[in-house]
């Protein structure tokens, strides 16, 4: 287990207990690229898990980075990967890029991490994007104490993304529900 992350995500593989595993790719996704919002580019997916928006995003051109503390996680996303991506095993607040990404996909790793963490979370974001990169972020909704996942209430995520680090968008898209009955609110910042 990851000291400073404090969960122990291995065990949660190892054990079937994956509930923030979607059957398909995210619907936030989906929106940004069809939107035009999300083109192809280099991006990083820290926490990724073994989901499969790494593979799609590769097969669509991007140059993919995956950045996962589980064992068993990184090895299914290096399987299905090839060599179409790079995939590291690392403990995020551990590990930095050699330059920084384009875009970075945070679908379940900002709500996965203890309160207590996110703000280091939060720089370690703004060191990995370049100036005007965009993080393409999905922040839970629980509205309820403890977790994972945690509750990212937009209020204090706007105040964790600041204005003086981060551009916000006008308005926000609705809220897209998740298979375990809580709400995500997607957002796409543009780091400054």
């Amino acid at each position: 287990m990851s000291e400073s992350q404090a969960i122990d995500w291995e065990a949660r593989y190892q054990a079937g207990r994956t509930g923030w595993e979607r059957p398909g790719l995210h619907p936030a996704l989906i929106a940004w690229r069809a939107s035009g919002e999300l083109i192809p580019c280099c991006i990083l997916i820290p926490g990724a898990g073994r989901s499969p928006e790494p593979l799609a995003l590769a097969d669509a051109g991007f140059a993919v980075t995956v950045l996962d503390v589980a064992p068993s996680a990184a090895a299914a996303q290096r399987q299905r990967l090839g060599s179409r991506g790079a995939v590291v095993q690392s403990d995020l607040f551990a590990w930095e890029p050699p330059m920084p990404f384009d875009a970075v996909y945070d679908q379940t790793c900002l709500c996965a991490l203890p309160p207590e963490r996110v703000a280091e979370y939060e720089q370690c974001l703004a060191r990995w994007l370049r100036a005007d990169g965009s993080l393409f972020v999905l922040f839970m909704q629980t509205s309820q104490p403890g977790g994972p996942p945690f509750d990212c209430p937009i209020a204090e995520m706007r105040k964790l993304f600041a204005a003086e680090r981060w551009v916000w968008p006008d308005a926000l898209p609705p809220l897209i529900a998740h298979p375990s009955l809580r709400d995500e609110q997607p957002v796409r910042l543009r780091r400054r």
